[in-house]
């Protein structure tokens, strides 16, 4: 498995392993299970986008901006993760039956007890809770929080956000620690001509600065090794495989271990999210929230979930809380245009999409959702020039 080459995304460019289904950045589906369709029937509506006008007034408000079921991962900057239609199909059914408790329990991340969303300390453990502030409710809205998916398919890409990098992060550090603990090494053992034994004798501390050097990268590497087995980073791996159910019960060891509870929590959703679970999902941000409410990602992506169920201005609140906290981070703003333009409001999400593709210039989704912006209004020519540029980043 060592000898097989990763599996490139014509989407985002993220190099995967052999053995992945979905790319990790933006989870759309690899070569060979089913990408291409998708990838062409996107870019096919956006050339055949109608132009917005008086005469297409009425049309459009019954035919709506149908966002893509995810051309997502990295999200999780994150995991951009986008979904296939046939996840669409499969999560559908799931959010249809959602309906939100008169009161939102979450489980303790430190000892497991059912606790209310509002309550300020667990009252088995005494574990004490940020307060959460969360995203703007729409007006109107008495029902639950998730309410079921609009019938029609979506046209436009909303990303997920990226996901934990724990795992991936240090298997790599470990690689660059052991490159250059060896290289120091074999400075150290040259500059200071070590082959003489007698040189050495006359200098101890050249074997001193050797063991410290020695010492120094044995110590990171074992650091990182613990990092790299962690649960949470084990759970990343299961979740990149998609096997998401085995990564739920390690992000659910983590957050009872206490590691990093935000974190699992942000991850935990994510793998609930893709199995089409979306209550679970958004319990399982809220707990993220609780935890940490400068929790960028948590926002961003409790916001593509209400996004989806048709809860636009709850999720745009959700987007908006994410880029007050990170201003740069080009999927939120990517996902808010796609909010703004499934209100109709498209001068508004053209700013966002602006936005997003100046952040991150290889940014395939935020190209194609820009230029169905600019098809909409009108300007064909520049809609055109961001497809020919999201043909070209590899789209």
């Amino acid at each position: 498995m060592a000898d097989e080459p990763p599996i490139v995304c014509v989407v985002c460019g993220t190099a995967n392993p052999p053995t992945a289904t979905d790319c990790r950045q933006c989870g759309i589906k690899l070569a060979g299970a089913g990408q291409g369709a998708e990838v062409a029937r996107l870019l096919e509506e956006l050339t055949q986008a109608p132009v917005s006008g008086p005469e297409n007034e009425d049309s459009d408000e019954e035919e709506g901006l149908d966002l893509d079921k995810e051309i997502v991962d990295e999200l999780l900057d994150s995991l951009l993760l986008e979904t296939s239609a046939a996840e669409a199909g499969a999560g559908a059914p799931a959010a249809a039956k959602v309906a939100a408790a008169k009161v939102e329990m979450f489980e303790c991340p430190m000892c497991g007890t059912e606790v209310a969303a509002d309550a300020p300390e667990c009252p088995k453990c005494h574990t004490k809770f940020a307060a959460l502030g969360e995203a703007p409710p729409e007006a109107t809205s008495t029902g639950p929080e998730l309410a079921a998916p609009a019938g029609e398919s979506p046209a436009m890409a909303v990303s997920e956000g990226e996901a934990s990098k724990v795992g991936a992060l240090s298997g790599r550090l470990i690689d660059l620690v052991v490159a250059g603990t060896t290289l120091a090494l074999v400075g150290v053992f040259a500059g200071l001509g070590m082959w003489s034994w007698a040189r050495v004798a006359a200098n101890p501390s050249y074997l001193i600065a050797f063991l410290l050097v020695a010492l120094g990268g044995f110590g990171a590497g074992i650091v990182l090794f613990k990092l790299s087995t962690s649960a949470i980073a084990q759970g990343d791996r299961l979740v990149k495989e998609g096997r998401y159910e085995e990564s739920i019960a390690m992000y659910d060891r983590a957050i009872r271990m206490g590691s990093r509870p935000a974190m699992a929590w942000t991850a935990k959703g994510v793998a609930y999210k893709r199995l089409g679970r979306l209550d679970e999902a958004v319990r399982c941000h809220n707990a993220a929230l609780k935890q940490n409410p400068k929790n960028e990602i948590a926002w961003c992506n409790k916001g593509d979930i209400l996004f989806r169920a048709g809860r636009l201005e709850t999720a745009i609140g959700c987007f908006d809380r994410a880029i007050e906290i990170r201003p740069k981070y080009a999927i939120a703003w990517n996902n808010k245009g796609a909010a703004l333009a499934r209100m109709g409001r498209f001068e508004d999400a053209k700013a966002c999409q602006d936005r997003a593709v100046a952040l991150k210039p290889r940014y395939v989704a935020a190209w194609l959702n820009r230029g169905e912006v600019l098809a909409r209004l009108g300007d064909r020519d520049e809609a055109q020039r961001c497809l020919d540029r999201a043909k070209a980043l590899g789209a």
